[in-house]
């Protein structure tokens, strides 16, 4: 059987091509991660659930994500000119709005998510389907 290269721990490794078994239950066996590169050099991780668990409960506590957050129709589409490079007063004029209005829709998106800018947030409005 044709043998193929993983790293594992940082180190090339030639591996039989029946490795993943083995593979499998070295990750789930315990708190090892295990990266695959593939002739292309695309590379691989693979972690236990439970490493995989802990590094999502990290992310939340950075703000990076915020299960169930929800947005308005006005928050999406005030983020998405935002996004798209519009100062606020700009928005707020295309809307009809008034400045302040519009820097408040902003906080409220912000304190949403956890971050401090309007970019923040708009990068993790649009990891999740939020923004365009």
């Amino acid at each position: 059987m044709e043998n193929e290269v993983a790293v594992v721990d940082g180190s090339p490794v030639q591996v039989p091509g029946d490795w993943w078994g083995d593979v499998l239950r070295t990750v789930t066996d315990g708190d090892r991660r295990v990266v695959v590169e593939d002739a292309a050099g695309h590379r691989f991780v693979l972690v236990s659930e439970a490493r995989y668990r802990a590094l999502e409960e990290a992310e939340r506590g950075q703000g990076l994500t915020r299960p169930g957050v929800t947005l308005t129709a006005r928050e999406r589409e005030i983020l998405q000119m935002i996004a798209d490079g519009c100062p606020g007063s700009v928005v707020a004029e295309r809307l009809g709005l008034a400045p302040n209005t519009v820097a408040q829709h902003l906080a409220s998106v912000r304190r949403k998510y956890g971050v401090r800018s309007s970019a923040a947030a708009a990068t993790a409005a649009r990891r999740d389907g939020f923004l365009d």
